[in-house]
């Protein structure tokens, strides 16, 4: 009777390490945040020259891929208002690309909190397509996360108030990280 009783503890026992193991497996996976980029790689391109700074920004294509840019900036006092140029330089794009902005749409504004860019966009009301919307959304994560030390993720909010999606297809709930997925592969920065 006593080796049963031990016997049907055991299993028990096992059982419960079983399902806690599982548990916490499960529990991490879909929402860890990706390493940090190391600071070499975000850094890579940049220089200071006088009172330009040259950066890497990320244009959508016609195509359907962003195209990496080198683009010259006006060298601000803090990386909010650095953030803010790379932002607006969003706007002006080079040849075979397009600005991630559509017409009647902008930047407000960019401020940082701790790691976080936080870019607040005005948009028409007319939307996208799910690509499109993708390449607006990292045309300026990739941006701001590429050339700011700091940043490391991303919030999008619209008018100033938070959103459940951009133009109906990519969910705005929470910040975006780098995604090099999409930049074109064998396509090298071009200088601006």
């Amino acid at each position: 009777m006593k080796k049963i009783l031990f016997f049907s503890m055991f299993i028990f026992a096992l059982g419960l390490l079983v399902s806690l193991l599982i548990y916490l497996g499960s529990k991490g996976s879909g929402s860890e945040k990706p390493l940090p980029i190391p600071k070499e790689k975000q850094k890579q391109n940049v220089e200071i020259e006088g009172k330009k700074k040259e950066v890497n920004l990320f244009f959508p294509t016609y195509e359907g891929y962003l195209l990496p840019v080198k683009w010259q900036i006006e060298v601000k006092g803090s990386d909010r208002e650095e953030a803010e140029e790379i932002v607006n330089a969003l706007k002006n794009s080079p040849e075979g690309a397009k600005s991630p902005f559509p017409p009647g749409g902008g930047v407000r504004r960019v401020f940082i909190s701790g790691n976080t860019a936080v870019v607040d966009l005005s948009l028409p009301e007319e939307g996208t397509g799910a690509q499109e919307e993708l390449l607006v959304i990292y045309s300026v994560v990739n941006s701001l996360i590429y050339n700011i030390a700091r940043v490391n993720e991303v919030k999008i909010v619209i008018e100033g108030m938070e959103k459940e999606t951009l133009f109906g297809h990519i969910s705005l709930k929470y910040p975006f990280f780098m995604d090099m997925s999409y930049v074109a592969e064998g396509k090298t920065d071009r200088n601006i």
